[in-house]
């Protein structure tokens, strides 16, 4: 009944005539008629008694706009089946102006994904890599240690210097007026981080426990909240308590602060900890080989709507991203044609990647275990306390979305694995230091 002719208008661009039947059309139109007469009331007719052509007359348009949205909604589904093609965006739907009197058409422009024919998986050349830990990554970790793990002993009579943790009581005055969000009570700082207006934690130094100040600041020009940017303003501030630094000065110093039981103890965490990175960053290295190769080996075109869609996405994680750093995405960036250029790198890859992978998941028929989906919500739930594992793990199978990500990330996976398990590998080993240089110059 359903007739569909397909053009093509470009690389993966379709234009899809559908035709259907007059009758069709008249069947529909009868039936939305038949409603409409079992509703209205006009002078001189009968509920339910009013004449077909008195219904046309009156209500023509808005029967044949009701017959339209049914057939399309009945028909749409079919259409795009029997063109045999698979859209990547919604479709854009047409009427003519002028309907022959054979037959309703409508029209779809569809833009597809691209057909892809895998080549031979054994071909692709890329670095396998093997990530290390040495002594000089565990002393790493450990001077790290040192200088992050810090406890505070408070002495009443202590004179606060640099480093010192300060419990303060503060309002704020912009002249005679206190302002939102100027108060605080017991708040701690850390003499010399920065986390105050610059210039206030300065003017705490020399003070002792019970001693009252007026800290005199001026906010900077790009401070946040616009009613305050470069005003001048004083804190009447009282110094709650002054407590000194005391970091670990040993090994054993170090692991009681950190509650292990011994060095021993410590030690093993440290390396278990390190391992895992290793594993990580050395799977990760080699994934990224494993993709760039097989973007490489198969060229392809790409709708420029689908693009066009994938770059809202990834512009608005980009964003979101510079959000949660604390940054500011201003106009000016969305205009920078580097920018624009790295946004649809980045689309173009991720949607070509998306289109290889469902390919070697179909060709290999790769899927997944009960037991693997069961050691993917296990490694998820790893990071909860122990006595919360099962309730987040049984959190994870009750909730679709959650398992369906779940269930996506780890077919992913599968499918790059078994890439990298097909193609010539070349061995290439590293130590977790000189992978971490290379990402930190990667990201600066």
């Amino acid at each position: 009944m359903v007739q569909t002719d397909v053009k093509k208008l470009g690389e993966n661009e379709h234009e899809v005539e559908v035709r259907l039947p007059k009758s069709e059309y008249d069947r529909v139109y009868a039936e939305e008629r038949n409603k409409l007469i079992g509703q209205v009331k006009l002078p001189g007719f009968r509920p339910g008694k009013t004449p077909g052509h008195v219904i046309d007359k009156q209500f023509g348009p808005k029967i044949h706009e009701d017959t339209v949205s049914q057939l399309l909604q009945q028909h749409y589904v079919g259409a795009i089946e029997s063109s045999g093609l698979t859209p990547a965006l919604q479709p854009e739907l047409s009427l003519p102006k002028i309907q022959p009197d054979d037959a309703f058409l409508f029209t779809l422009k569809v833009a597809s994904w691209p057909e892809v024919s895998l080549t031979d998986l054994n071909k692709l050349q890329i670095e396998k890599t093997t990530v290390s830990v040495d002594d000089k990554d565990v002393q790493g970790v450990l001077e790290r240690l040192y200088k992050s793990q810090v406890s505070y002993e408070i002495d009443a009579e202590r004179a606060a210097e640099m480093g010192d943790q300060l419990h303060v009581d503060f309002e704020g005055f912009i002249g005679e007026e206190a302002f939102e969000g100027g108060k605080g009570e017991g708040v701690a700082l850390v003499l010399g981080e920065g986390r105050f207006i610059p210039g206030f934690e300065e003017q705490l130094l020399g003070k002792k426990a019970g001693e009252a100040c007026v800290v005199e600041v001026s906010f900077p020009e790009d401070y946040q909240a616009p009613n305050l940017a470069g005003q001048a303003a004083r804190f009447e501030t009282t110094v709650k308590s002054v407590g000194a630094a005391v970091r670990a000065s040993d090994d054993a110093s170090l692991a009681t602060l950190l509650n292990f039981d011994d060095v021993d103890a410590m030690m093993k965490d440290v390396r278990q900890g390190l391992d895992k990175e290793a594993e990580n960053a050395g799977r990760g290295v080699t994934r990224d080989s494993a993709l760039n190769a097989l973007v490489e080996a198969h060229p392809m075109a790409l709708p420029e709507g689908l693009i066009a869609e994938d770059m809202k996405a990834t512009t608005a994680r980009v964003v979101q991203n510079m959000k949660q750093q604390g940054m500011e995405a201003t106009e000016d960036m969305f205009k920078d044609d580097a920018f624009k250029a790295e946004v649809r790198n980045r689309s173009e890859r991720g949607l070509k990647l998306s289109v290889l992978l469902q390919s070697v998941r179909k060709d290999f028929d790769i899927s997944l275990t009960e037991e693997e989906i069961d050691a993917g919500v296990d490694e998820m739930v790893v990071a909860y306390p122990e006595n919360m594992r099962d309730d987040y793990a049984k959190f994870i199978r009750d909730n679709q979305e959650q398992l369906g990500a779940l269930k996506d990330r780890l077919l992913e996976q599968k499918c790059i694995d078994y890439v990298v398990s097909q193609a010539k590998t070349k061995e290439v080993s590293k130590t977790l230091a000189a992978w971490q240089e290379e990402q930190d110059k990667q990201n600066s």
